[in-house]
């Protein structure tokens, strides 16, 4: 795919449960319905099977608050929402400039306020920030679609605080083997036979994703970052959560 090829599938992004609905058309929903859907969707991640024993929200720190937050991929901005309700101040950057906007919306009807939105550009970590202000990225459901995960990372440590935390939700090596039913292969994935299934047993839309677990993390990024824990994410383990602290 094309860069404009990637804009156009993740205008259309995930709404849980439901399917995958263009964010332009969701921008013209009325107040109340767009608020009724995103309650919905609220009460299916927080109270469903994504948020078994508790562990989505506590890895993505979603209760946590007096933060200054990035949410990097912020898609229909849900959780960005919770963030900003729960008392953070919340930024947020995406590739596609119907998702900042419908995710702004979302933020200030939910009682929130998007104190910046960035534009993720054709290089896709690079947006227009320019300083280390925030204490935490949160990137959920993002990392796993970028082939050059590696320079989104470095960008996120030049932006973050000394000792400022990734919080990553990622699709795990236990996704691999449940839905490709092989073992995960070693970078690229996209070599593997398996690799169109596991992409589409997640998504339909993208071209592209891989798998973590706690190794490929440390080798990944070890130098840049300590990582603080690491969790396996509903009942089948199919996704992962990472901490991870900055190094200096």
């Amino acid at each position: 795919m094309s860069f404009h090829e990637h804009v156009a599938a993740w205008s259309r992004p995930p709404v849980d449960d439901v399917g995958y609905i263009s964010s332009a058309d969701m921008l013209g929903w009325s107040d109340t319905y767009l608020m009724d859907t995103i309650k919905d969707m609220s009460h299916t991640r927080y109270t469903g099977w994504r948020n078994h024993n508790g562990l989505w929200r506590e890895m993505l720190g979603l209760d946590l608050s007096g933060r200054n937050v990035l949410e990097y991929g912020c898609g229909v901005g849900m959780e960005a929402a919770e963030l900003a309700r729960a008392g953070n101040h919340v930024s947020i950057a995406d590739i596609s400039a119907a998702n900042v906007h419908l995710a702004t919306r979302v933020i200030n009807l939910t009682g929130g306020i998007t104190y910046a939105a960035f534009m993720v550009t054709e290089e896709w970590p690079f947006f227009n920030c320019r300083e280390a202000v925030f204490d935490v990225v949160n990137c959920s459901g993002v990392l796993h679609h970028i082939r050059k995960a590696r320079l989104t990372m470095e960008r996120f440590h030049e932006v973050l605080k000394a000792d400022g935390q990734v919080r990553l939700m990622l699709y795990s090596d236990e996704g691999w083997r449940l839905f490709a039913g092989t073992e995960p292969p070693p970078e690229p994935v996209d070599q593997d036979p398996g690799f169109t299934k596991f992409v589409r047993a997640f998504d339909e839309v993208g071209d592209y994703a891989t798998w973590y677990d706690a190794d490929k993390i440390e080798h990944m990024y070890g130098d840049l970052f300590r990582l603080e824990r690491f969790e396996y994410l509903t009942s089948n383990r199919q996704y992962c959560a990472a901490i991870l602290t900055r190094k200096d």
